[in-house]
């Protein structure tokens, strides 16, 4: 996508509410090497109300991405949905910005929100991005299966590495006491 897609203009709007609508797909990833997000169809509706000294943005935000899976690393495609407000003030002092809050010089004309959607999505993003029961890659997990250390594999290597080494003895009695 165009980064200028992503730039409104707010100089020209009357004061109140405005809403404005944006289809993000996978080149809005492309363009800047998001690298996570391999493909996406998210619908961003956005709310701008302008105020005298302000605007009061309101991110709404849903549609699907496709994300490596976290078990297995193959494509996986998740669902992403969230509500996000920014505020962005008008200020000649120029201002530290925070998370909720940007600041603007008055001469400003124009808001560039292709950032901020950005971050909302990743914000939209699942804390687990798996593909759903049975269906990681089969190989990816048989291999991964060779690796697992279990329990009962961990304690025996502790009894062997304890018989091997005697100088570490008088630590293990104190370990299987706890």
């Amino acid at each position: 996508m165009r980064k200028q897609h992503y730039k409104i203009p707010f100089t020209g709007l009357k004061l109140g509410v405005h809403d404005f609508s944006f289809k993000v797909t996978e080149t809005f990833f492309e363009s800047d090497d998001y690298l996570e997000i391999e493909k996406a169809n998210c619908h961003i509706n956005l709310t701008l109300e302008k105020q005298s000294t302000m605007l009061v943005l309101t991110f709404d935000i849903s549609g699907l991405v496709t994300v490596p899976c976290d078990r297995c690393s193959y494509p996986t495609e998740v669902e992403v949905e969230g509500s996000y407000g920014l505020i962005a003030k008008f200020s000649e002092v120029e201002l530290q910005n925070t998370e909720e809050i940007i600041y603007l010089p008055p001469s400003e004309y124009e808001i560039d929100i292709r950032e901020f959607v950005y971050e909302f999505i990743q914000l939209s993003l699942p804390v687990k991005k798996m593909h759903p029961e049975g269906a990681c890659n089969q190989d990816v997990i048989e291999n991964l299966d060779n690796y697992l250390i279990t329990e009962n594999q961990s304690e025996k290597d502790s009894e062997e590495n304890s018989s091997v080494d005697p100088r570490w003895a008088a630590l293990n009695k104190l370990k299987k006491k706890n």
